[in-house]
């Protein structure tokens, strides 16, 4: 009977630790679709803070798609040299019809049962070469695009943290924005500087380990990936107050499950084709909604107060006395 006793405890123990997981995971996870229905949704005159640099990353990315297929063929060239060809002239060089000398003509040298080959690996390699070109020149918009970002996303953070809390921040300053552009283009580049660091060294791990290193460097560089974007959609408001480094890791530590499933949700985003391109306010919404959340909850507030239904207020009402 007590055998009996502790299994029941043991499996009733697993279910409400599985079902403990389950929702912290999950209400992290919503906060990232919570921030898109907010800010394209229910408060649609935040458009004014998150089309411009909406704009300048769709001009970005066409650029690169642009310039990659313009410099696909030069680069194929450059490589490969330029197709061979000889000069065909027909056994009678003159129209004796129209009294005219026919236009010489070009020929690619080579039978026709090897000139599909090398046609076929030249169109491969150029596709090859687009590829490369697009891939690296997408890593370049991602980090213009946050630097370019930075100050808008800072005053949306700010602005959504009005409508939810009806608290103003401090007046505009070209000097504040400044400072705030120099840290972030130093900060930007310390934190992909780092995470370039550790997927390398997991990339090259799958190489040295092929079966065990690649799912090793699969799992963890997805947790490590998850667990950035959450810290970095979190950072303007964290920022704000002058929170610590150490203060976020531990948010991060004492809120694990949540922070996991909104970089979760954030991750999902950026793998949507075109959907991408319009993720960073909804992030940026529900980083701050999150952020303000976790911090309701530490500092004896309402739990989940940030994440009720906001629906009803109006962009335009006064704010609640403070």
């Amino acid at each position: 009977m007590g055998i009996t006793e502790d299994a029941k405890a043991v499996a009733g123990g697993a279910v409400t630790g599985g079902k403990r997981i389950a929702v912290g995971y999950w209400r992290g996870l919503v906060y990232p679709f919570r921030g898109a229905a907010f800010v394209y949704f229910r408060h649609p005159g935040l458009i004014r803070f998150w089309i411009f640099p909406i704009l300048i990353s769709l001009a970005l990315t066409a650029g690169v798609i642009g310039g990659g297929w313009a410099a696909r063929e030069p680069l194929t060239d450059a490589i490969l040299g330029a197709p061979t060809v000889e000069l065909h002239k027909p056994r009678h060089f003159y129209d004796k019809a129209k009294g005219k000398p026919h236009k010489p003509r070009l020929k690619p040298l080579g039978d026709a049962d090897t000139r599909w080959m090398g046609d076929a690996g030249r169109v491969a390699l150029e596709w090859v070469l687009l590829g490369l070109f697009v891939g690296l020149g997408l890593v370049v918009v991602v980090l213009l695009a946050n630097v370019i970002a930075a100050p808008f996303n800072d005053l949306l953070s700010e602005e959504v943290e009005h409508l939810l809390l009806g608290i103003r921040g401090p007046p505009f300053s070209w000097k504040v924005l400044l400072r705030d552009t120099v840290r972030t283009i130093g900060l930007e580049g310390v934190k992909w500087s780092a995470w370039l660091l550790v997927m390398g060294l997991l990339f090259l791990l799958s190489f040295v380990f092929p079966a065990v290193g690649h799912v090793i460097s699969t799992v963890v560089g997805f947790l490590f990936t998850t667990m950035y974007l959450a810290l970095d959609f979190i950072d303007w408001p964290a920022s704000r107050r002058n929170r610590s480094l150490t203060y976020r890791f531990g948010l991060l530590t004492e809120h694990f499950l949540p922070m996991l499933g909104f970089g979760t949700g954030v991750w999902v985003f950026l793998f949507l084709p075109f959907v991408n391109l319009l993720f960073m306010p909804a992030a940026v919404a529900g980083g701050t909604m999150l952020f303000l959340d976790m911090e309701g909850r530490m500092e004896g507030r309402t739990a989940g107060h940030v994440a009720g239904d906001d629906a009803g207020r109006d962009d335009t009402a006064p704010a609640p006395a403070g």
